[in-house]
């Protein structure tokens, strides 16, 4: 879709927001989190300030399930989402992810930076070959090459998408690039197949609304907001433990900088965690193998090239690193169906140096319960 603005309510409240981040390796409960916090008051927007099209936020809500990448958890709400320039975009995904909302009865209304890095299937190709060869752990969405091609070439964004014919000349200019690498041959990627995958991301970008930063900024600036982290902190690319890392910063930072810069300083940070802890793939997991009980998973199993799902007890020096790090105002615990309290080498934690402000006793929004005030 064309540059727009968009205006949620007439009148211009004052200014608020949650931020929602993991503490973990991903897969603590951050869009659960965010449905339940958008549910329980009126909210603007949902904005998404880090990562990609990578993000499995599961939500079940009112006996329906979905599995939130592109789109802000806030749909089953009918919050529209925002995706900050801190994000890339793969504008394929986000129209198949939008078709399977409306077979579920719901919208979902989406606006993206117009800076925002494009992801294509040449980057989740290169992406699903270079795992094979270094096995350092991905989601196969092609997040991470759209990054890495995006440093030093002149990469395809949001603002580009207008036109069917300048998305073919960045393709060609991204697949000669990869042929050059050794990850394809020329037969790899045709010119018709280029012209198809084109024509298919210039119809899937009429899905959204392309803004500017500066819209962005002034929709922030009133009402309350949620924003919506992606992974967890142990996999940010400056902080986790590489090479076993993503290539996106998982703190709070980006959120705080837009909120800054919109002059927002009511604002409020969750940290997400499971009572145990989780991570897909490959990498470090600290006492992997010590935990009494395999939970069940009903949505997050091992699959593809993301590897196998993976649990363990809690490293609470681990847990009060996040803690720290990302300066967290309080914690949303989920899976207390599972230990009643963070389960560690040495029991049961059930104090820690962050208020516990959401607990959650099961996968479903009504499971969510606020133990601490609402914010105001």
């Amino acid at each position: 879709m064309s540059e727009q603005h968009w205006s949620s309510v007439a009148e211009r409240s004052e200014p608020s927001a949650d931020i929602v981040v993991g503490l973990g390796w991903g897969d603590e409960g951050k869009g659960a989190t965010v449905d339940a916090l958008v549910a329980s008051k009126p909210t603007q927007r949902v904005v998404r300030f880090n990562g990609g099209q990578q993000a499995e936020h599961n939500v079940i809500a009112n006996g329906i399930h979905h599995t939130f990448s592109s789109i802000g958890s806030g749909a089953f709400s009918n919050v529209p989402t925002f995706i900050s320039k801190y994000c890339t975009v793969d504008p394929i995904a986000l129209e198949n992810e939008y078709v399977s909302l409306y077979t579920k009865g719901f919208g979902a209304t989406v606006y993206v930076d117009r800076e925002c890095l494009v992801t294509t299937p040449i980057h989740i190709a290169a992406n699903i070959i270079r795992e094979r060869e270094n096995g350092h752990g991905t989601t196969g969405t092609g997040f991470g090459e759209t990054v890495y091609y995006a440093i030093e070439h002149h990469a395809l964004r949001a603002k580009h998408l207008h036109n069917a014919d300048l998305i073919l000349v960045h393709l060609r200019e991204l697949r000669d690039f990869y042929i050059g690498a050794g990850f394809f041959s020329k037969d790899t990627f045709s010119y018709s197949m280029l012209r198809e995958i084109a024509m298919r991301i210039f119809v899937s970008a009429k899905t959204f609304h392309i803004i500017s930063h500066n819209m962005l900024l002034d929709e922030i600036s009133y009402g309350h907001t949620v924003f919506e982290g992606a992974q967890g902190f142990v996999l940010d690319e400056n902080f986790g433990f590489n090479p076993h890392t993503t290539w996106s910063t998982t703190t709070p930072a980006n959120a705080r900088k837009l909120l800054r810069d919109a002059g927002v300083d009511n604002v409020r940070a969750i940290g997400c965690l499971r009572t145990y802890a989780t991570r897909h793939g490959n990498g470090p997991l600290p006492l992997e193998g010590s935990l009494p009980m395999m939970p069940e998973e009903l949505h997050n199993g091992s699959h593809g090239v993301q590897g196998a799902f993976r649990v363990a007890p809690h490293d609470m020096d681990i847990v009060n690193w996040a803690i720290d790090m990302t300066g967290v105002d309080g914690l949303a615990v989920s899976h207390y169906d599972v230990f009643n309290g963070l389960y560690t080498s040495a029991g049961i934690v059930e104090e820690l140096s962050k208020p516990i402000i959401i607990k959650a006793n099961g996968p479903r929004r009504a499971d969510r319960i606020f133990t601490w005030k609402q914010q105001s």
